[in-house]
């Protein structure tokens, strides 16, 4: 008989849907007090043109409500249990549940910040929104594959954002990335594919492959599409922007990254071990 899905705690919804209030709000009261600072053209060069206004890219702003809605879905569906029959850290335990979730939320202000503004501290935000999944996400990868503890993996969190906000600083320009906090960001972001593949062939942990397939593919189309479109180098007003394509996309990928996560089942991996089928 299938298990039938237990509810979790309401923490794995209620935390992120406060972040999503909050950020949201201080994005809105920053943006209308001008607490960000002077325009200074910081995201010109993401394709769209800066518009007058409160809100300079739109566009680029307003694709990253996909985050928040990603981040509250996510956080919805572990609060319901939706996949608690697979026994992972993402569906047994609140820190990791509501903190993943919250996360994927804060992508979404974090970058709405910068487009909207144009402003430095804007850009920063925005970095270190960026920053924070890709922390989670190799400290989560890495943790799983060596058994450590929660606190091993909030060092290793703390660690990863320490290093990408020492390696912005510097004075490099990168190919293809541009800018040295796009290249540590796509640094730690392939870290996180190697050691999800270890844990998947080394370590053997069972997943539904198709969802880290589909998340990596998604997000390589994503980056495809936004270079493409900024081919002509001309700053255009069209309601059809290639970075506002990415943030859709990479909430897309973010999503499929999460069932990925959720697909996890050791003792499904277990049963199929010592029995040669699949665990029932």
């Amino acid at each position: 008989m299938q298990e039938v899905p237990k509810p979790r705690s309401k923490l794995a919804f209620y935390i992120p849907l406060f972040v999503a209030l909050i950020s949201l709000t201080l994005f809105f009261l920053a943006v209308f007090n001008g607490w960000l600072g002077e325009a200074a053209h910081v995201g010109a060069g993401f394709g769209e043109a800066s518009r007058p206004g409160l809100i300079k890219q739109p566009v680029n702003t307003w694709s990253n409500l996909g985050f928040v809605f990603t981040g509250l879905f996510i956080g919805w569906c572990l609060m319901h249990g939706a996949y608690s029959p697979n026994k992972n850290a993402l569906t047994q335990n609140t820190f990791y549940s509501a903190f993943f979730a919250s996360l994927v939320v804060w992508l979404g202000p974090g970058s709405m910040a910068m487009h909207a503004t144009e402003t430095h501290l804007g850009g920063r935000l925005d970095m270190l929104s960026m920053y924070l999944v890709a922390a989670f996400l190799a400290a989560y990868a890495i943790e799983r594959f060596f058994r450590l503890s929660w606190i091993s993996f909030s060092i290793l969190f703390v660690a990863v954002v320490a290093v990408c906000l020492y390696v912005q600083n510097l004075p490099y320009r990168m190919p293809l990335v541009d800018y040295s906090g796009n290249f540590i960001f796509a640094l730690f972001i392939i870290l996180t594919a190697i050691f999800e593949a270890l844990n998947s062939f080394i370590r053997k942990m069972n997943h539904d492959l198709k969802w880290g397939a589909l998340s990596l593919g998604v997000i390589l189309l994503a980056f495809v599409i936004w270079k493409i479109s900024l081919l002509n180098n001309t700053p255009s007003y069209s309601l059809i922007q290639g970075h506002g394509i990415w943030h859709l996309l990479c909430a897309v990928s973010v999503y499929c990254l999460f069932r990925y996560y959720v697909s996890e089942n050791p003792s499904r991996a277990a049963a199929e071990d010592a029995t040669g089928a699949p665990g029932r």
